[in-house]
């Protein structure tokens, strides 16, 4: 059996979770603030980096992907310490390069390492979640195909919804599909956002009040979960907890003890998403 590794982006907040996996690696995405470059998590945290948005409201943070030397040289060090084969799984490709980037050093590797690519279709935690996926079929003993096969499955099995406060970050970054709706009323919305199956963030509903929308999303999400038998939910905030925990417990009083994670958005979406944001996440496990 081939001794194989998993490099997960930042993106996918797994540095927020009690993970000890040797088999796990994170390629880090940075954040350019102001005149400085963090490396994301290692350097800037989610706490300190929503103080500093919230701080500065002229700040407009942008992010920048890994390099195609950091991926070739983190390659190196995995098949110096024995992996034989690598599962990168990336952000979508629809809103960052970094997929390419795992292309890229899957076509220019010159090593003896086997590299399977995933797209993740999507983002935040919920990426994170294709991550624990693989490590836990490793875990069981399937090999990369099987695991691979699997994570292609299992990605067009999500929706991910996000609430944003101020569309700001969004705007300044570029990072909206179909913003022009928005735009001129951004100041008065609290916009309801989607993922989409194809990995673009797209307007979903526009709501007057953070109220309205709260109780908007909740009834979007029960929706959604009455036709899966078995799903896991998937919670994400920059800094907003009280919504966070009204909407899990409005999911918990239809579904006790539902299964869950939950994570900050690291500072690299939150580049995009800016202050107040929350996402809601569920994949479909029937």
């Amino acid at each position: 059996m081939s001794k194989i590794a998993v490099i997960a982006t930042s993106t996918g907040s797994l540095d927020y979770f009690d993970l000890k996996n040797k088999n796990l690696k994170i390629l880090r995405l940075k954040i350019l603030a102001g005149d400085n470059e963090y490396s994301d998590f290692v350097e800037l945290t989610a706490e300190k980096f929503y103080g500093m948005v919230r701080t500065d409201k002229n700040l407009v943070p942008s992010s920048s992907l890994p390099s195609i030397g950091e991926l070739l040289e983190m390659l190196e060090e995995v098949e110096k310490e024995g992996y034989e084969e690598v599962i990168i799984t990336t952000i979508s490709s629809q809103l960052s390069g970094t997929y390419q980037v795992g292309v890229m050093g899957q076509k220019q590797y010159e090593g003896n390492l086997i590299i399977h690519v995933v797209d993740s279709l999507t983002s935040g935690p919920a990426e994170g979640y294709l991550s624990l996926e693989a490590l836990r079929l490793l875990e069981e003993g399937k090999n990369a195909k099987e695991v691979v096969d699997f994570l292609e499955e299992l990605k067009i099995k999500n929706k991910h919804y996000l609430l944003v406060d101020d569309l700001r970050l969004f705007i300044a970054n570029g990072r909206l599909s179909g913003a022009s709706g928005f735009i001129g009323s951004m100041l008065k919305i609290k916009p309801i956002l989607e993922v989409t199956l194809e990995g673009k963030i797209e307007p979903f509903e526009k709501i007057r009040t953070a109220k309205k929308a709260l109780i908007k999303m909740v009834e979007i999400v029960l929706s959604d979960l009455e036709k899966m038998d078995d799903f896991i939910m998937i919670y994400e905030t920059s800094d907003n907890l009280d919504a966070i925990e009204y909407i899990k417990a409005a999911v918990e009083a239809v579904y006790p003890k539902h299964k869950q994670l939950q994570a900050p958005i690291t500072p690299v979406i939150g580049c995009h998403t800016g202050t107040g944001t929350i996402g809601i996440a569920f994949y479909d496990l029937t």
